[in-house]
């Protein structure tokens, strides 16, 4: 224990000091004589994925400082991950596609880790694979500290495989995803879910629901992080490019699809305003689009309203104005009773419309 000595100064007060004792001496030295020991951390990406926020709960749990971050995955199949991981800070490693191609070069890279970094101190090999205790020891043996991170239930836990001194994350602490890996967890549901109902289009209540069965958080809690005041079906507006979203009408359920998917429909990507120059273009553009509105259900009646809204929506321009242009006689339901392409039936709330 410290212990204090006073020197006084000539009446106009002292100085206490305090004096180290001998082992606080020692640790002294030590960190001078070792100041540039790090920690590396190992993470087979394909296994665990560790977002920034458990990160710095690891930075607790060692004594030196992360500096190495490395990840091994096949990158091909893990979307944007790595574009997060490397602006993380991590080096990326690419192993084929394979079952445990992963695990394995993790351990071949990390059993020589003492020689690729030798001021390396601590290492925190990031994987729930059994298979990893083997690398630990081995390391151990090599005179390092090593921790090993897994998930255990719903919690992160870190063993000390030295000391057997275990530390636990308690999963109560809510885990948000960075925002690409949010969108490639969403992107794979959503593919999930197209195989099992055989349908471009699904439903987001359906991927909301899956999406908190899956991750334990729901959609809205990332929407709230990411996109503060915003309902959960708008972060999925803001990425045009990976989304496409629908909704017959205001009190009708929100479908989702990718939009990978919706390239492929001519109905949905192309703007062929300037190619409706006669009467069969003109049906047979709104026979997309009723296909487009009826994909999740097909053979279902819409709304003609719905169908003229929708139209202008993607060609800029009313479907009255368009008729006008062509010369064509009568008004909508005119024109569309003209079509030999579509059944139409008159209810309580007006006219509907569905492809023959």
């Amino acid at each position: 224990m410290s212990y204090a000595k006073t020197t006084e100064l000539n009446g106009s007060g002292s100085i206490i000091q305090v004096q180290p004792t001998e082992t606080e001496q020692k640790l002294v030295c030590y960190s001078f004589a070792h100041p540039t020991e790090t920690a590396v951390l190992l993470l087979d990406a394909e296994n665990l994925q560790i977002n920034s926020e458990t990160e710095k709960f690891l930075t607790t749990v060692c004594t030196c400082p992360i500096q190495i971050k490395i990840a091994f995955a096949n990158w091909c199949s893990m979307g944007k991950l790595d574009v997060e991981l490397h602006g993380r800070g991590y080096d990326l490693i690419h192993v084929p596609v394979g079952k445990d191609n992963a695990d394995g070069k993790m351990i071949a890279f990390g059993s020589s880790i003492y020689e690729r970094y030798p001021k390396a101190r601590e290492v925190l090999v990031c994987s729930s694979d059994k298979v990893m205790t083997n690398l630990c020891n081995h390391l151990r043996q090599h005179g390092l500290i090593v921790y090993q991170v897994s998930h255990q239930g719903e919690d992160i836990t870190v063993l000390n495989s030295a000391t057997g001194k275990l530390v636990r994350k308690n999963a109560n602490v809510l885990e948000i995803p960075a925002i690409a890996q949010f969108i490639q967890q969403i992107k794979e549901l959503i593919k999930t879910e197209q195989t099992r109902t055989h349908s471009h289009w699904v439903k987001l209540a359906i991927i909301s629901q899956n999406y908190k069965n899956k991750y334990k958080i729901s959609i809205t809690q990332v929407a709230e992080k990411y996109f503060p005041g915003k309902k959960s079906r708008e972060i999925f507006e803001q990425y045009p490019a990976e989304f496409v979203l629908h909704q017959v009408e205001q009190n009708a359920p929100v479908h989702i699809t990718l939009f990978e998917i919706a390239a492929d429909q001519a109905d949905i990507t192309e703007h062929p305003k300037a190619s409706i120059n006669s009467k069969a273009d003109l049906e047979q553009a709104l026979k997309n689009i009723i296909y487009q509105l009826t994909s999740n259900s097909p053979g279902n009646y819409i709304d003609i309203g719905t169908l003229g809204s929708e139209f202008k929506q993607q060609y800029d321009k009313p479907i009255t104005e368009q008729i006008k242009s062509l010369q064509l006689s009568g008004n909508f339901i005119k024109f569309l009773q003209s079509c030999s392409s579509y059944q139409l039936k008159q209810t309580a709330k007006g006219w509907q419309i569905a492809v023959k």
